[in-house]
Protein backbone atom coordinates (compact mmCIF):
# COMPACT_ATOMS: atom_id res chain seq x y z
CA UNK A 1 0.00 0.00 0.00
CA UNK A 2 2.82 2.38 0.85
CA UNK A 3 4.43 1.76 -2.54
CA UNK A 4 1.17 2.51 -4.31
CA UNK A 5 0.78 5.77 -2.39
CA UNK A 6 4.38 6.73 -3.16
CA UNK A 7 3.81 6.14 -6.87
CA UNK A 8 0.58 8.13 -6.86
CA UNK A 9 2.32 11.04 -5.14
CA UNK A 10 4.60 11.45 -8.17
CA UNK A 11 1.57 11.57 -10.44
CA UNK A 12 -0.05 14.33 -8.38
CA UNK A 13 3.19 16.32 -8.51
CA UNK A 14 3.10 16.63 -12.31
CA UNK A 15 0.91 19.78 -12.35
CA UNK A 16 3.35 21.44 -9.96
CA UNK A 17 6.33 20.45 -12.07
CA UNK A 18 4.99 21.76 -15.33
CA UNK A 19 4.17 25.29 -16.37
CA UNK A 20 4.03 26.72 -19.89
CA UNK A 21 7.71 26.90 -20.74
CA UNK A 22 8.97 28.69 -23.80
CA UNK A 23 12.28 30.39 -24.54
CA UNK A 24 12.22 33.70 -22.77
CA UNK A 25 10.45 32.85 -19.53
CA UNK A 26 13.64 33.22 -17.54
CA UNK A 27 13.50 29.82 -15.88
CA UNK A 28 13.33 31.04 -12.29
CA UNK A 29 11.30 28.10 -10.92
CA UNK A 30 11.33 24.32 -10.54
CA UNK A 31 9.22 24.27 -13.70
CA UNK A 32 12.18 25.34 -15.83
CA UNK A 33 12.76 22.93 -18.69
CA UNK A 34 15.60 20.90 -17.18
CA UNK A 35 13.84 20.45 -13.84
CA UNK A 36 10.67 19.40 -15.61
CA UNK A 37 12.58 16.72 -17.52
CA UNK A 38 14.18 15.48 -14.30
CA UNK A 39 10.73 15.28 -12.73
CA UNK A 40 9.34 13.23 -15.61
CA UNK A 41 12.34 10.87 -15.58
CA UNK A 42 11.91 10.45 -11.82
CA UNK A 43 8.23 9.64 -12.27
CA UNK A 44 8.95 7.06 -14.97
CA UNK A 45 11.67 5.50 -12.85
CA UNK A 46 9.30 5.25 -9.88
CA UNK A 47 6.56 3.63 -11.99
CA UNK A 48 8.98 1.13 -13.51
CA UNK A 49 10.43 0.17 -10.12
CA UNK A 50 6.97 -0.15 -8.59
CA UNK A 51 5.25 -2.23 -11.23
CA UNK A 52 8.00 -3.84 -13.33
CA UNK A 53 10.96 -4.26 -10.97
CA UNK A 54 11.28 -8.04 -11.41
CA UNK A 55 11.12 -7.87 -15.20
CA UNK A 56 13.69 -5.07 -15.17
CA UNK A 57 15.94 -7.04 -12.83
CA UNK A 58 15.93 -10.18 -14.99
CA UNK A 59 16.41 -8.11 -18.15
CA UNK A 60 19.42 -6.31 -16.68
CA UNK A 61 20.92 -9.56 -15.42
CA UNK A 62 20.52 -11.25 -18.80
CA UNK A 63 21.95 -8.36 -20.87
CA UNK A 64 24.34 -6.80 -18.36
CA UNK A 65 27.30 -6.90 -20.78
CA UNK A 66 25.33 -4.81 -23.28
CA UNK A 67 23.64 -2.45 -20.86
CA UNK A 68 26.83 -0.96 -19.39
CA UNK A 69 28.24 0.27 -22.75
CA UNK A 70 24.82 1.71 -23.64
CA UNK A 71 24.67 3.58 -20.32
CA UNK A 72 28.18 4.92 -20.83
CA UNK A 73 27.25 6.12 -24.32
CA UNK A 74 24.13 7.82 -22.93
CA UNK A 75 26.16 9.59 -20.25
CA UNK A 76 28.78 10.64 -22.81
CA UNK A 77 26.09 11.87 -25.19
CA UNK A 78 24.29 13.83 -22.48
CA UNK A 79 27.59 15.38 -21.38
CA UNK A 80 28.46 16.36 -24.95
CA UNK A 81 25.01 17.89 -25.45
CA UNK A 82 25.25 19.83 -22.17
CA UNK A 83 28.68 21.32 -22.86
CA UNK A 84 27.88 21.95 -26.52
CA UNK A 85 24.72 23.76 -25.40
CA UNK A 86 26.72 25.89 -22.97
CA UNK A 87 29.43 26.64 -25.53
CA UNK A 88 26.81 28.29 -27.74
CA UNK A 89 26.74 31.18 -25.29
CA UNK A 90 30.49 31.75 -25.08
CA UNK A 91 31.28 35.41 -25.72
CA UNK A 92 34.32 36.25 -27.88
CA UNK A 93 37.58 37.35 -26.29
CA UNK A 94 38.44 41.00 -25.89
CA UNK A 95 40.36 42.14 -28.99
CA UNK A 96 42.19 45.47 -28.82
CA UNK A 97 42.60 45.55 -32.59
CA UNK A 98 38.83 45.86 -33.02
CA UNK A 99 38.02 48.59 -30.51
CA UNK A 100 36.67 51.97 -31.55
CA UNK A 101 34.84 52.99 -34.71
CA UNK A 102 35.59 51.32 -38.02
CA UNK A 103 34.27 53.04 -41.15
CA UNK A 104 34.00 50.28 -43.75
CA UNK A 105 32.06 52.01 -46.55
CA UNK A 106 32.32 55.77 -46.02
CA UNK A 107 29.88 56.68 -48.81
CA UNK A 108 27.20 54.40 -47.36
CA UNK A 109 27.14 55.39 -43.68
CA UNK A 110 24.62 57.71 -42.06
CA UNK A 111 27.16 60.01 -40.44
CA UNK A 112 26.57 61.52 -37.02
CA UNK A 113 27.36 61.13 -33.34
CA UNK A 114 26.67 58.02 -31.30
CA UNK A 115 25.45 57.82 -27.70
CA UNK A 116 25.86 54.74 -25.53
CA UNK A 117 26.22 54.19 -21.76
CA UNK A 118 26.34 57.95 -21.17
CA UNK A 119 29.23 58.39 -23.64
CA UNK A 120 29.03 60.45 -26.85
CA UNK A 121 31.44 59.42 -29.63
CA UNK A 122 32.09 60.42 -33.23
CA UNK A 123 32.17 57.99 -36.15
CA UNK A 124 35.84 57.19 -35.52
CA UNK A 125 35.04 56.16 -31.96
CA UNK A 126 36.61 59.20 -30.30
CA UNK A 127 34.93 60.20 -27.05
CA UNK A 128 33.42 63.67 -27.33
CA UNK A 129 31.53 63.92 -24.06
CA UNK A 130 30.24 61.88 -21.15
CA UNK A 131 27.68 62.26 -18.35
CA UNK A 132 27.66 60.98 -14.75
CA UNK A 133 24.12 59.58 -15.11
CA UNK A 134 24.91 57.01 -17.77
CA UNK A 135 22.27 54.28 -18.10
CA UNK A 136 19.36 54.39 -20.60
CA UNK A 137 20.83 57.64 -21.94
CA UNK A 138 18.91 59.61 -24.56
CA UNK A 139 18.85 63.20 -25.91
CA UNK A 140 15.63 64.97 -26.91
CA UNK A 141 15.08 67.35 -29.84
CA UNK A 142 15.76 70.37 -27.61
CA UNK A 143 19.13 69.03 -26.48
CA UNK A 144 18.11 67.89 -23.00
CA UNK A 145 19.74 64.71 -21.73
CA UNK A 146 17.85 61.98 -19.84
CA UNK A 147 19.37 59.00 -18.04
CA UNK A 148 19.32 56.71 -15.04
CA UNK A 149 22.22 57.02 -12.62
CA UNK A 150 23.28 53.43 -13.29
CA UNK A 151 21.90 49.97 -13.87
CA UNK A 152 18.99 49.33 -11.47
CA UNK A 153 19.81 52.36 -9.34
CA UNK A 154 17.25 54.44 -7.48
CA UNK A 155 17.40 57.69 -9.49
CA UNK A 156 16.84 59.00 -13.01
CA UNK A 157 16.54 62.51 -14.33
CA UNK A 158 16.53 65.21 -16.97
CA UNK A 159 19.63 67.34 -17.50
CA UNK A 160 20.84 70.24 -19.57
CA UNK A 161 23.31 69.14 -22.23
CA UNK A 162 26.16 70.29 -19.96
CA UNK A 163 25.00 67.88 -17.24
CA UNK A 164 23.28 70.35 -14.91
CA UNK A 165 20.12 68.73 -13.46
CA UNK A 166 16.69 70.01 -14.48
CA UNK A 167 14.95 67.48 -12.24
CA UNK A 168 15.83 64.12 -10.66
CA UNK A 169 13.32 61.52 -9.49
CA UNK A 170 13.89 58.91 -6.79
CA UNK A 171 12.29 56.11 -8.78
CA UNK A 172 14.09 52.86 -9.65
CA UNK A 173 13.41 52.37 -13.36
CA UNK A 174 14.56 49.74 -15.83
CA UNK A 175 15.02 49.13 -19.56
CA UNK A 176 13.46 52.27 -21.04
CA UNK A 177 13.30 56.05 -21.03
CA UNK A 178 10.97 56.80 -23.92
CA UNK A 179 10.46 60.33 -25.24
CA UNK A 180 7.09 60.62 -26.98
CA UNK A 181 6.04 62.98 -29.76
CA UNK A 182 3.57 64.43 -27.26
CA UNK A 183 6.31 65.93 -25.07
CA UNK A 184 5.99 63.25 -22.42
CA UNK A 185 8.50 60.88 -20.83
CA UNK A 186 7.53 57.23 -20.28
CA UNK A 187 9.61 55.00 -18.00
CA UNK A 188 9.31 51.47 -16.65
CA UNK A 189 9.43 50.57 -13.00
CA UNK A 190 8.16 47.62 -10.97
CA UNK A 191 6.07 46.93 -7.91
CA UNK A 192 6.36 43.88 -5.70
CA UNK A 193 3.15 41.92 -5.18
CA UNK A 194 2.58 38.65 -3.31
CA UNK A 195 1.41 36.26 -6.02
CA UNK A 196 0.84 32.54 -5.46
CA UNK A 197 2.86 32.66 -2.26
CA UNK A 198 5.88 34.41 -3.77
CA UNK A 199 7.26 37.93 -3.86
CA UNK A 200 6.86 38.80 -7.54
CA UNK A 201 7.75 41.90 -9.58
CA UNK A 202 5.04 43.29 -11.83
CA UNK A 203 5.91 46.00 -14.34
CA UNK A 204 4.45 49.50 -14.16
CA UNK A 205 4.65 52.30 -16.75
CA UNK A 206 4.87 55.89 -15.49
CA UNK A 207 4.25 58.86 -17.79
CA UNK A 208 5.51 62.36 -16.94
CA UNK A 209 5.47 65.62 -18.82
CA UNK A 210 8.88 67.08 -19.61
CA UNK A 211 8.69 69.31 -16.55
CA UNK A 212 8.67 66.13 -14.47
CA UNK A 213 4.99 66.30 -13.50
CA UNK A 214 3.37 62.88 -13.09
CA UNK A 215 0.56 62.25 -15.58
CA UNK A 216 -0.54 58.63 -15.50
CA UNK A 217 0.49 55.02 -14.89
CA UNK A 218 -0.36 51.57 -16.21
CA UNK A 219 0.25 48.43 -14.17
CA UNK A 220 0.53 44.86 -15.43
CA UNK A 221 -0.74 43.60 -12.06
CA UNK A 222 -3.84 45.80 -12.15
CA UNK A 223 -4.58 44.48 -15.66
CA UNK A 224 -3.33 40.93 -15.09
CA UNK A 225 -6.60 39.08 -15.74
CA UNK A 226 -7.08 40.78 -19.11
CA UNK A 227 -3.47 40.20 -20.22
CA UNK A 228 -3.52 36.57 -19.07
CA UNK A 229 -6.54 35.93 -21.29
CA UNK A 230 -4.22 36.29 -24.30
CA UNK A 231 -1.55 33.77 -23.29
CA UNK A 232 -1.04 30.36 -21.80
CA UNK A 233 -0.06 29.71 -18.22
CA UNK A 234 3.39 30.91 -17.16
CA UNK A 235 5.71 29.51 -14.52
CA UNK A 236 4.65 31.85 -11.75
CA UNK A 237 1.00 30.92 -12.20
CA UNK A 238 1.83 27.66 -10.42
CA UNK A 239 1.57 27.93 -6.63
CA UNK A 240 4.73 27.63 -4.57
CA UNK A 241 5.43 23.99 -3.71
CA UNK A 242 6.95 22.86 -0.42
CA UNK A 243 7.94 19.39 -1.66
CA UNK A 244 9.70 20.71 -4.76
CA UNK A 245 11.68 23.82 -3.73
CA UNK A 246 12.23 26.55 -6.27
CA UNK A 247 15.65 26.16 -7.81
CA UNK A 248 15.93 29.29 -9.93
CA UNK A 249 15.12 32.19 -7.65
CA UNK A 250 17.00 35.36 -8.46
CA UNK A 251 18.51 37.55 -5.77
CA UNK A 252 16.13 40.00 -4.12
CA UNK A 253 15.88 43.00 -6.42
CA UNK A 254 15.70 46.70 -5.56
CA UNK A 255 11.92 46.28 -5.87
CA UNK A 256 11.96 43.68 -3.08
CA UNK A 257 11.12 40.54 -5.04
CA UNK A 258 12.81 37.27 -6.00
CA UNK A 259 10.66 36.61 -9.07
CA UNK A 260 9.71 38.58 -12.17
CA UNK A 261 6.37 37.86 -13.87
CA UNK A 262 6.50 39.47 -17.33
CA UNK A 263 9.88 41.24 -17.47
CA UNK A 264 8.78 44.15 -19.65
CA UNK A 265 11.79 45.24 -21.69
CA UNK A 266 10.65 47.69 -24.39
CA UNK A 267 8.05 50.35 -25.03
CA UNK A 268 7.15 52.38 -28.11
CA UNK A 269 4.29 54.47 -29.47
CA UNK A 270 2.76 53.79 -32.88
CA UNK A 271 3.58 56.59 -35.36
CA UNK A 272 1.69 57.64 -38.47
CA UNK A 273 1.54 54.59 -40.74
CA UNK A 274 -0.17 53.07 -43.79
CA UNK A 275 -2.15 50.59 -41.67
CA UNK A 276 -3.80 53.15 -39.40
CA UNK A 277 -7.24 52.80 -41.02
CA UNK A 278 -7.10 49.00 -41.30
CA UNK A 279 -7.73 48.25 -37.63
CA UNK A 280 -8.06 50.31 -34.40
CA UNK A 281 -4.92 48.60 -33.06
CA UNK A 282 -2.74 50.35 -35.63
CA UNK A 283 -3.84 53.92 -34.94
CA UNK A 284 -1.08 56.43 -34.14
CA UNK A 285 -0.63 56.98 -30.43
CA UNK A 286 -1.35 53.42 -29.33
CA UNK A 287 1.24 51.77 -27.09
CA UNK A 288 3.44 48.78 -27.95
CA UNK A 289 4.86 46.82 -25.01
CA UNK A 290 7.27 43.89 -25.08
CA UNK A 291 7.50 41.16 -22.41
CA UNK A 292 10.52 38.87 -22.40
CA UNK A 293 8.88 36.18 -20.28
CA UNK A 294 6.48 34.38 -22.54
CA UNK A 295 7.99 36.15 -25.56
CA UNK A 296 5.01 38.47 -25.96
CA UNK A 297 4.28 41.75 -27.72
CA UNK A 298 1.03 43.67 -27.19
CA UNK A 299 -0.60 46.80 -28.60
CA UNK A 300 -2.65 48.79 -26.07
CA UNK A 301 -5.29 51.40 -26.85
CA UNK A 302 -3.80 54.82 -26.11
CA UNK A 303 -6.84 55.90 -24.07
CA UNK A 304 -8.39 52.80 -22.49
CA UNK A 305 -5.14 50.77 -22.36
CA UNK A 306 -7.11 47.69 -23.42
CA UNK A 307 -5.22 45.05 -25.41
CA UNK A 308 -5.98 45.41 -29.14
CA UNK A 309 -3.36 43.10 -30.67
CA UNK A 310 -0.87 40.46 -29.58
CA UNK A 311 2.07 38.65 -31.12
CA UNK A 312 3.20 35.81 -28.87
CA UNK A 313 5.98 33.20 -29.21
CA UNK A 314 4.83 30.69 -31.86
CA UNK A 315 2.33 33.09 -33.46
CA UNK A 316 5.36 34.51 -35.26
CA UNK A 317 7.08 32.41 -37.93
CA UNK A 318 10.29 30.95 -36.51
CA UNK A 319 9.11 31.75 -32.95
CA UNK A 320 10.01 34.75 -30.84
CA UNK A 321 12.49 33.90 -28.10
CA UNK A 322 12.87 36.49 -25.36
CA UNK A 323 12.67 39.45 -27.74
CA UNK A 324 13.73 43.04 -27.00
CA UNK A 325 12.34 46.09 -28.78
CA UNK A 326 9.19 46.20 -30.89
CA UNK A 327 8.14 49.18 -32.96
CA UNK A 328 5.93 49.98 -35.94
CA UNK A 329 7.36 51.54 -39.10
CA UNK A 330 5.64 53.76 -41.66
CA UNK A 331 4.55 50.73 -43.73
CA UNK A 332 2.54 49.58 -40.73
CA UNK A 333 4.77 46.58 -40.11
CA UNK A 334 6.15 45.74 -36.67
CA UNK A 335 9.92 45.36 -36.37
CA UNK A 336 11.14 43.18 -33.50
CA UNK A 337 14.61 42.41 -32.14
CA UNK A 338 14.22 38.65 -31.66
CA UNK A 339 17.06 37.47 -29.42
CA UNK A 340 16.69 33.76 -30.18
CA UNK A 341 17.41 33.22 -26.52
CA UNK A 342 17.71 29.43 -26.73
CA UNK A 343 18.21 28.69 -30.40
CA UNK A 344 21.56 30.50 -30.28
CA UNK A 345 21.19 33.16 -32.99
CA UNK A 346 19.42 36.51 -33.14
CA UNK A 347 17.47 38.23 -35.88
CA UNK A 348 15.54 41.41 -36.56
CA UNK A 349 12.21 40.38 -37.96
CA UNK A 350 9.59 42.56 -39.67
CA UNK A 351 6.04 41.24 -39.60
CA UNK A 352 2.73 42.30 -41.11
CA UNK A 353 0.56 42.64 -37.97
CA UNK A 354 -2.65 41.93 -39.90
CA UNK A 355 -1.51 38.57 -41.30
CA UNK A 356 1.43 37.76 -38.95
CA UNK A 357 3.45 37.11 -42.12
CA UNK A 358 7.20 37.68 -41.94
CA UNK A 359 7.95 40.47 -44.41
CA UNK A 360 11.71 40.59 -43.93
CA UNK A 361 14.39 39.15 -41.70
CA UNK A 362 17.88 40.36 -40.87
CA UNK A 363 20.37 37.85 -39.52
CA UNK A 364 24.10 37.25 -39.81
CA UNK A 365 26.58 34.54 -38.93
CA UNK A 366 27.71 35.02 -35.31
CA UNK A 367 25.00 37.64 -34.69
CA UNK A 368 23.66 36.73 -31.27
CA UNK A 369 22.92 38.44 -27.99
CA UNK A 370 21.33 36.24 -25.35
CA UNK A 371 19.71 39.26 -23.71
CA UNK A 372 19.23 42.98 -24.40
CA UNK A 373 19.72 44.18 -27.98
CA UNK A 374 18.52 47.20 -29.94
CA UNK A 375 18.21 48.62 -33.45
CA UNK A 376 17.58 52.07 -34.89
CA UNK A 377 16.21 52.84 -38.35
CA UNK A 378 18.37 55.65 -39.73
CA UNK A 379 17.30 58.50 -42.00
CA UNK A 380 19.12 57.19 -45.09
CA UNK A 381 17.51 53.74 -44.88
CA UNK A 382 20.35 52.14 -42.96
CA UNK A 383 19.93 50.36 -39.65
CA UNK A 384 22.13 50.64 -36.56
CA UNK A 385 22.17 47.36 -34.60
CA UNK A 386 23.31 46.85 -31.01
CA UNK A 387 24.65 43.36 -30.27
CA UNK A 388 24.65 44.08 -26.56
CA UNK A 389 26.43 41.22 -24.85
CA UNK A 390 29.36 41.34 -27.31
CA UNK A 391 29.75 45.09 -26.80
CA UNK A 392 29.41 45.31 -30.58
CA UNK A 393 27.51 47.79 -32.76
CA UNK A 394 27.21 47.62 -36.53
CA UNK A 395 25.44 49.65 -39.20
CA UNK A 396 24.03 48.00 -42.31
CA UNK A 397 22.73 49.49 -45.55
CA UNK A 398 19.56 48.45 -47.37
CA UNK A 399 21.47 45.58 -49.02
CA UNK A 400 22.54 44.29 -45.58
CA UNK A 401 26.17 45.24 -46.11
CA UNK A 402 27.99 46.21 -42.92
CA UNK A 403 29.19 49.78 -43.50
CA UNK A 404 30.34 50.76 -39.99
CA UNK A 405 31.03 48.99 -36.73
CA UNK A 406 32.18 49.67 -33.20
CA UNK A 407 33.49 47.54 -30.34
CA UNK A 408 33.38 48.73 -26.75
CA UNK A 409 36.94 49.68 -25.70
CA UNK A 410 36.09 48.78 -22.11
CA UNK A 411 36.41 45.19 -21.00
CA UNK A 412 35.28 43.03 -18.12
CA UNK A 413 36.82 39.89 -16.69
CA UNK A 414 34.88 36.64 -16.45
CA UNK A 415 35.63 35.32 -12.97
CA UNK A 416 34.12 31.92 -13.74
CA UNK A 417 36.45 31.61 -16.76
CA UNK A 418 39.82 32.39 -15.11
CA UNK A 419 39.32 36.15 -15.58
CA UNK A 420 39.08 35.86 -19.35
CA UNK A 421 38.57 39.33 -20.84
CA UNK A 422 35.57 40.14 -23.01
CA UNK A 423 34.21 43.40 -24.42
CA UNK A 424 31.93 45.09 -21.89
CA UNK A 425 28.23 45.21 -22.70
CA UNK A 426 26.51 48.05 -24.52
CA UNK A 427 22.82 48.21 -23.68
CA UNK A 428 21.88 50.52 -26.56
CA UNK A 429 23.53 52.86 -29.02
CA UNK A 430 21.63 55.73 -30.63
CA UNK A 431 22.79 57.76 -33.65
CA UNK A 432 22.20 61.55 -33.68
CA UNK A 433 22.42 64.02 -36.54
CA UNK A 434 25.88 65.59 -36.79
CA UNK A 435 24.68 69.19 -37.22
CA UNK A 436 22.31 68.83 -34.26
CA UNK A 437 25.06 67.68 -31.89
CA UNK A 438 27.62 70.14 -33.29
CA UNK A 439 25.21 72.96 -32.45
CA UNK A 440 24.78 71.71 -28.88
CA UNK A 441 28.54 71.35 -28.43
CA UNK A 442 29.13 74.87 -29.76
CA UNK A 443 26.51 76.32 -27.40
CA UNK A 444 28.07 74.50 -24.46
CA UNK A 445 31.51 75.90 -25.25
Amino acid sequence: MRKVLASLSFIFLIPNLFGYIDPGTGGYLISSLWSWLVGIVTLLFAVVIRFFKYKVWFFCKKYKFYIMPVLLLCVAGASWFYFDFKSGFTLPDYDESRIGGNIILADKISSGYNLYNGILIDMEGNQIKNWSFNYLSIIDEDGFYYAQEGYETMRFGKFYFNGTPVWIKDIPIHHEIYLSDYDTVIVMTKKMEVYNGRNVEFDVLFEFDKNGTFLTKWSTFDNLIEIQSFHRELELDKPANIILPEDHEKNTSIWGAEHDYYHMNAFSIIPDNKMKDFHPAFKPGNWIVSFRHGSMTFILDKDTKKVLWSGIFDQIEGNLEGQHLALMNYDGNIEIFDNGRYRGWSRIVEINPATMEVVSEIKFDDFFTYSQGFFQDLDNGNMLITESEDGHIFEIDSDKNIVWEFYNPKFKEMEEENDRKIHDEIYRMTRYDKDFIDKLLAEEN
